[in-house]
């Protein structure tokens, strides 16, 4: 029994130290992440001759279908410019089926076995840490967006405030591409219109 207090002290000093995420947690497996690294450069482009405004206005068409929560996406084959799936936000009937979610969902029905790595999602808003996680896990090779994450919060949307950049940055196992800002202007005025008419209170 007193070989093991050194042991329980070590531990009990280490949640002391450095709470759950503390150096007392390492010996039983914990990997802890170090915020302060360095981290990896984002991708911006994966398929640079696809006609990014092409498809984010058929993205903003799809938003059209819900002036409550005009949030849309398309997903288009990266090599040929198809589009194989489309979605609208769908928050009254799921508080999960933002318009990502739907489109991924649409994209798995209708194309069984499809290369999830040769697509590319666009959407009208930056997806939220739901969805941009949904599309790692699919595999999607590329994200496009337009409003940011920033503007919906300033602007009165209520969103969780971590960036798809930074669940990018922490899926070790993807190597997803980035770009926001296309068509910004015409998505904001997307959401600047929901608010006006007195929506907005639920997230994409």
């Amino acid at each position: 029994m007193a070989d093991q207090q050194p042991h329980r002290r070590g531990f009990l000093s280490g949640l002391a130290v450095g709470g759950l995420g503390g150096a007392g947690l390492t010996g039983l497996g914990f990997a802890i992440f170090d915020r302060q690294a360095a981290p990896p450069p984002l991708r911006t482009s994966m398929f640079p001759n696809l006609e990014h405004d092409r498809y984010m206005r058929l993205a903003i068409e799809q938003a059209r279908k819900n002036e409550r929560y005009p949030f849309g996406a398309v997903i288009v084959e990266g090599a040929t410019g198809s589009v194989v799936a489309e979605g609208a936000n769908h928050t009254n009937d799921s508080p999960t089926f933002h318009g990502e979610i739907d489109a991924i969902n649409n994209c798995a029905r209708k194309n069984p076995g499809i290369d999830w790595t040769m697509l590319v999602l666009y959407t009208t808003a930056e997806p939220c840490p739901m969805c941009q996680s949904a599309i790692e896990w699919a595999g999607i090779a590329q994200t496009v967006f337009g409003t940011s994450i920033p503007y919906l919060v300033q602007t009165g949307w209520s969103q969780i405030d971590i960036r798809a950049a930074e669940v990018i940055r922490r899926t070790p196992f993807r190597q997803t591409a980035l770009l926001g800002g296309v068509l910004e202007a015409e998505c904001n005025a997307l959401y600047d219109a929901a608010i006006k008419r007195g929506r907005g209170e639920r997230g994409a």
